[in-house]
């Protein structure tokens, strides 16, 4: 760490602090929430998070390469003897996708057929204005048929053509009739009175022969349209049992049009009835399908049909609460839920530890070029300091055997700014250290981050913390701001590339100076006379 602190008083770069907008919050690159308030993306609102492809939950080459467990544990590392890249990715990718992945999508697919049993549950148990869309009492529900078709009929134009002067009466008559019928003794008193008033006709020897036509009669009239309004409440009632029958005692989506004869289907009764059995049956096939331990879904999800079977209120049973426990169905809601987080956070620690292990790896690496950097920048900066505790006093006796008045000042500002070292090092360290620095921070950042991203998975019971750790990690992955093996593998040769450079650098440039011919380049070289000469000249008074 000293030669991180060294390299960060030589070139301190500046360095801003990325910020993102997570559910109208801003979050800054550690993972704090800033306090601020900002604007989502216009689809973030109404959407939950919506994990990436190249995120962590995601088969593919950044999340299987990057973030694998496979490709550092299952396989021995990413670099072995003998080692085909191509086999090594395709291999880490798929023990990613089978022990990582895998456990989460079965606890994803359990929890997302959860949550459409529970809404298909609530469209059929209320989906039919508040009532049941199956039959509960044949007798009630086919009276209602029954009434909205005698409704139907007494108020269609079916009595238009019952003559004006006694169509109430006629009317009023068969309702009469009907309610008698269906909710009464089913006989009615006869309370005929003849007045001509009111346009009923007594019967008389004297108007018999006009009363013997049906449509004079009021009688044979009200005869006709009861068997006409009988013959429609029949055929109401058939058209509901053949529905009930298509649908295996389950009623269709439709219209809710008042007329049961102008009602339209939507959606068949066979299509409502066979859509709920399949989600019903859901679970248990799943259970049947089960190859490993991590398919095994949850015993209150795999126990959804046996417990509308064996509960005394039956399907409706699943939705109430018994001795103030949650009904069935959230408990279901609520263990399917449990699971998704609970794989979820094993993926997520999977990832991370994993990453923290890389994300070491690397910031050692980074470490040890940084060290290596400042080595190399010390023992230059020694080289020169040796070089001027020769050249001086060769100078200071070339100048009192020529008569020549030396500057002190000009001498201490040579030798002290170190202008030859640091010429070296502009040019051919300073690229570099900049670089490692970089490296350095970023790499100190991300490990900060994933040890915080550990925390908020791991200490915490909120389920929204959980998400925001696992939406934030998704992100870096698919960002790729975490390092890789691969990056280890790359920081590595580049570490014993710049090792080798420095070394190299320093032998060259020692030579150099105290070599060379060139007064320019061989600046420290005593034994040329030149280079004595020179600096008596740039000293002398």
């Amino acid at each position: 760490m000293f030669y991180v602190i060294v390299l960060l008083l030589f070139f301190a770069p500046v360095f801003t602090h990325a910020a993102t907008c997570v559910d109208g919050r801003v979050i800054d690159d550690a993972g704090n929430d800033t306090g601020q308030t900002c604007d989502p993306s216009p689809d973030s609102t109404s959407a939950p998070y919506d994990f990436k492809n190249e995120g962590i939950f995601g088969c593919n080459q950044v999340a299987g390469a990057n973030a694998s467990a496979g490709t550092m544990a299952a396989i021995g590392g990413v670099y072995v003897p003998v080692n085909d890249a191509a086999v090594t990715l395709n291999t880490g990718i798929l023990v990613y996708k089978e022990c990582v992945l895998r456990p989460l999508q079965d606890r994803l697919r359990e929890s997302a057929m959860s949550a459409l049993l529970k809404k298909q549950y609530i469209g059929v148990e209320t989906g039919r204005e508040g009532n049941k869309r199956y039959v509960v009492d044949i007798d009630d529900e086919l009276l209602v048929v029954d009434d909205r078709a005698a409704l139907t009929y007494l108020t269609g134009p079916a009595l238009e053509t019952v003559h004006p002067s006694y169509r109430e009466q006629i009317k009023r008559a068969l309702a009469v009739n009907y309610r008698a019928e269906t909710r009464g003794t089913g006989k009615q008193d006869c309370d005929y009175v003849g007045d001509p008033t009111t346009g009923e006709q007594p019967f008389k020897l004297g108007n018999f022969e006009e009363l013997s036509d049906t449509s004079c009669n009021p009688f044979f009239e009200y005869i006709d349209k009861k068997d006409e309004m009988n013959a429609a409440r029949a055929a109401a009632k058939a058209n509901q049992m053949t529905m009930w029958d298509w649908g295996r005692g389950f009623y269709a989506v439709t219209d809710n049009a008042q007329d049961p004869f102008a009602e339209k289907i939507l959606t068949p009764s066979s299509v409502v009835q066979e859509s709920y059995q399949q989600i019903l049956g859901s679970s248990v096939r799943q259970l049947e399908n089960s190859n490993d331990i991590g398919q095994m879904i949850g015993a209150l999800f795999a126990g959804v049909t046996t417990q509308a079977l064996t509960d005394s209120r039956g399907l409706s049973g699943l939705s109430k609460s018994v001795a103030g426990r949650p009904s069935y169905l959230d408990q279901v809601a609520k263990e399917s839920s449990q699971g998704v987080i609970g794989a979820a956070v094993n993926a997520a620690l999977t990832i991370l530890n994993s990453a923290r292990q890389v994300e070491t790896n690397f910031l050692a690496i980074m470490n040890a070029i940084a060290k290596n950097l400042t080595e190399t920048i010390n023992q230059i900066r020694g080289i020169e300091k040796q070089c001027w505790s020769l050249v001086v006093p060769k100078v200071q006796e070339y100048a009192s055997q020529n008569n020549i008045t030396l500057e002190p000042a000009k001498i201490r500002t040579a030798t002290s700014s170190l202008a030859f070292s640091q010429q070296v090092i502009d040019s051919q360290i300073s690229p570099l250290a900049q670089a490692a620095l970089t490296n350095v921070q970023s790499s100190q950042r991300a490990l900060g981050l994933i040890d915080q991203l550990i925390a908020g998975v791991t200490n915490t019971n909120s389920v929204a913390a959980q998400r925001l750790a696992l939406q934030q990690l998704d992100s870096l992955v698919a960002q790729r701001a975490l390092h890789s093996q691969y990056d280890v593998v790359n920081a590595t040769k580049q570490r014993d590339d710049i090792q080798s450079a420095m070394g190299n650098l320093f032998e060259d440039t020692k030579v150099a100076w105290a070599d060379s011919l060139d007064p320019a380049v061989g600046w420290c070289n005593i034994q040329n006379p030149d280079v004595i000469k020179q600096w008596a000249e740039r000293w002398k008074k």
